[in-house]
């Protein structure tokens, strides 16, 4: 006889299968640093193109820590990125002025900012496939 609960159980089994597997599609898989206090964030799944010509893969993260505690941490596991105002070719055109810092590593990004009134830090890492055109 089979039981009632089998059926329940191997549904379960395979939604949960799904859930882990778009839960881990969502991790930093860049190469480059994750900030450890990430709420989680969203992963891209294929490169796009940027504004600046660049072909990137994209992570998107926020944390509730301060802006300036996200950047040291960030500026110490990254010491050769150059430093730039993340307002600098902004790949958000003109729009919104960010508060913040833009870090450059070879071809990649990291972008850590607050939007006034914003109560969380935002990072957004791009690890690209070429340089930028330009």
């Amino acid at each position: 006889m089979r039981s009632p609960y089998r059926s329940v159980l191997l549904t379960a089994a395979f939604y949960f299968n799904i859930l882990s597997s778009t839960l881990a599609a969502d991790l930093n898989s860049t190469g480059l640093p994750t900030y450890p206090h990430d709420s989680g964030g969203i992963m891209d799944t294929t490169f796009r193109s940027l504004p600046n010509g660049q072909h990137c893969i994209h992570y998107q993260g926020d944390t509730p820590d301060a802006l300036a505690d996200v950047e040291a941490w960030y500026r110490k596991r990254m010491p050769s990125a150059r430093t730039d105002d993340v307002n600098k070719d902004s790949l958000y055109g003109s729009y919104f002025k960010l508060n913040g810092i833009k870090l450059l590593v070879g071809n990649d990004i990291v972008n850590i900012y607050r939007m006034t009134n914003q109560k969380t830090t935002s990072i957004e890492i791009f690890k690209c496939r070429d340089a930028a055109h330009g």
